[in-house]
């Protein structure tokens, strides 16, 4: 058996511009379905990540520069809070935007993704998903192999849960974060030169918070992603 008889034959549905064969039809939909959930869910939250990050810079304006050569605990905060902001607002732009080129030309991008799905091991599992999935694609019909649907169902058992799971720890964790830099930015501005053991604790963890808030939205925006569209990531990943 020829393990690149999928690729081969995805290639030739592609270019003969076959939309009238239910089978690259459902393969196409998938993959444009899968960019078109990360620009829709990316664009919310660069959105907020927008108006986190003029709200932070307003906030840093507002405080008097200081009579010394140097920054109060508060400015620094709503410095850095400003610029990672800004810098993690500039990457979603990025996603956003290559997401909406695969959405306006899904076409070409899936064309481009052919390649990724590499060559499997004669005798495998994934070589004989591979070969079920290439004589479906082949003969046009409108419903999935059964070991193709069988993975489908075995991902998106854990897949959506672990959605649904990092959404609720995002906003979680992402009030949690507020709240103390809340309290910490409170308590620098009445006794900044007496930092207690307990705030000094609060300070790591309050650190260590906002990357482990980005991670979890990258998260979401992941699983999310591939609960709606979980056709290729299986191919791909399977």
């Amino acid at each position: 058996m020829n393990n690149d008889n999928l690729q081969n034959t995805l290639y030739h549905l592609a270019q003969s511009g076959s939309f009238s064969n239910p089978a690259y039809h459902t393969l196409l939909h998938d993959y444009t379905a899968y960019h078109a959930v990360l620009f829709i869910e990316g664009s919310i939250f660069t959105l907020i990540l927008m108006a986190l990050s003029v709200y932070f810079w307003q906030q840093f304006r507002r405080i008097q520069k200081p009579t010394i050569h140097s920054w109060t605990f508060e400015k620094k905060a709503w410095f850095s809070f400003g610029l990672v902001s800004t810098v993690v607002t500039l990457f979603m732009l990025l996603i956003v935007a290559a997401n909406l080129s695969n959405i306006l030309n899904p076409q070409e991008g899936f064309i481009q993704s052919i390649p990724d799905l590499g060559t499997p091991q004669e005798g495998t599992q994934k070589a004989v998903l591979y070969q079920a999935v290439d004589i479906w694609a082949r003969s046009g019909s409108v419903q999935l192999p059964p070991i193709l649907q069988n993975e489908v169902d075995k991902r998106l058992s854990w897949q959506r849960p672990k959605a649904i799971i990092c959404s609720i720890l995002l906003v979680l964790v992402a009030i949690f974060a507020t709240n103390i830099w809340r309290k910490l930015i409170k308590v620098s501005r009445t006794s900044e030169a007496l930092w207690s053991l307990k705030n000094k604790a609060l300070i790591t963890i309050g650190v260590l918070a906002v990357p482990a808030t980005l991670l979890l939205m990258l998260m979401a925006l992941a699983n999310t992603q591939a609960s709606f569209a979980p056709i290729m990531l299986t191919l791909l990943f399977s």
